[in-house]
């Protein structure tokens, strides 16, 4: 049951994977102000088994090569943010809801704001995709990593669900200034 954790290098920042016996239970921001990051444990190394296969799914998301995470991980249960965070977990790659969807998912559809509240406390960053959530104009709304962060998310996922369009327009917009 002891808490254990190690930094990972990211194209948005370091990340810090923490892990308790064979779950991954925290992913936060190096640097940032998180309330969630209470305890992390000790340090240990990157080659540790659980946190280097995790590190190594995030490389390969970030890579554009992996939509979907494998690796054992555990949520808190039994709270409206645990709802909250499990409904997230249905957003699928590429894809963006409004924190009103999320309300309305979890069976409170006027808790738009404590879904806000919920979504901002996720202990899993990226793999329990909070970044696709945004405002209901469709704006790139608060973020715990920061909204730069939440909207390269958005984007290597938006190019990497769509690339066949980008590859489309990026060979259109070649043949026009050949």
């Amino acid at each position: 049951m002891v808490l254990r954790h190690t930094l990972t290098v990211t194209p948005i920042g370091d990340l810090m994977l923490v892990a308790r016996d064979d779950s991954v239970v925290g992913i936060y921001f190096s640097g940032t102000d998180s309330e969630n990051m209470a305890d992390t444990g000790i340090w240990v190394s990157p080659a540790d088994s659980l946190l280097s296969r995790t590190a190594d799914e995030l490389h390969e998301y970030f890579a554009g090569t992996r939509s979907v995470f494998t690796i054992p991980y555990e949520l808190p249960s039994g709270t409206f943010s645990s709802r909250v965070w499990r409904e997230l977990e249905t957003i699928p790659y590429g894809a963006t809801v409004s924190y009103g969807d999320i309300a309305r998912a979890v069976g409170n559809p006027r808790a738009a704001r404590a879904v806000g509240m919920a979504v901002g406390r996720n202990p899993l960053s990226i793999v329990v995709p909070c970044h696709r959530v945004i405002g209901s104009d469709g704006s790139i709304t608060g973020y715990a990593g920061g909204t730069d962060r939440k909207r390269y998310l958005l984007q290597l996922e938006y190019k990497g669900s769509y690339s066949d369009v980008f590859d489309e327009m990026n060979t259109s917009q070649r043949s026009r200034t050949d």
